[in-house]
């Protein structure tokens, strides 16, 4: 693992589609009255918890 280059540029792509994946999940809980909004709310936090990690090792690295 020490020799993995992380991106700055895909690491906040990634954060993005997390956030925007939780923004999409929390707006569409209130339209469906939560129906289908489980799938979307677990890949926005697997994407934002990634994009965290991945911008930590860009910066420790």
């Amino acid at each position: 693992m020490k020799n993995l280059k992380v991106s700055i540029f895909t690491a906040v792509i990634v954060l993005i589609v997390g956030l925007y994946d939780i923004a999409y999940a929390y707006n569409r809980r209130y339209r469906n009255h939560n129906h289908g909004v489980t799938p979307f709310m677990i890949l926005g936090v697997i994407f934002t918890i990634s994009g965290l990690a991945l911008i930590i090792m860009h910066w420790v690295r």
